[in-house]
């Protein structure tokens, strides 16, 4: 099993709208997940449990998780949202060659055409990543 996880800031918009597109796409033989590097056990916000739905991918249930190191020893796959993510994990001493950044902004307290935006690229790197055989 591959165990894949998507890593941002506070794991309420753009981390968990990753792990919810990849489930969609890999249904089996995968570990998917999804952390903060400051979450607080807050929902997913309701911009994108909105532009989710749209897609018909339910976030409604998804509590933010707080990034676990001993998780990133497991992971075969760790997708971070930015490079500042990734710099710090590496900075931690995780492997790098597991990483991968995917260069999308934040749209935390923007409106909902920034989360449509956000979705949108979300979508096309992961089926970059796909494409490629990462995941």
């Amino acid at each position: 099993m591959k165990k894949v996880v998507f890593v941002c800031t506070g794991n309420t918009c753009r981390s968990p709208m990753a792990e919810a597109y990849l489930k969609s796409k890999k249904s089996t033989g995968f570990d998917i997940i999804s952390r903060g590097l400051s979450a607080d056990g807050s929902p997913a916000s309701a911009n994108s449990v909105s532009v989710m739905a749209e897609l018909g991918l339910d976030l409604k249930s998804h509590t933010s998780s707080q990034f676990n190191y001993s998780e990133a020893d497991s992971a075969d796959v760790i997708v971070c949202m930015s490079s500042s993510h990734a710099d710090l994990l590496e900075a931690l001493g995780i492997d790098k060659l597991k990483i991968h950044v995917l260069g999308i902004s934040d749209p935390y307290g923007l409106g909902i055409e920034d989360y449509r935006k956000c979705r949108d690229e979300i979508i096309s790197a992961i089926d970059e990543l796909i494409g490629d055989g990462i995941l």
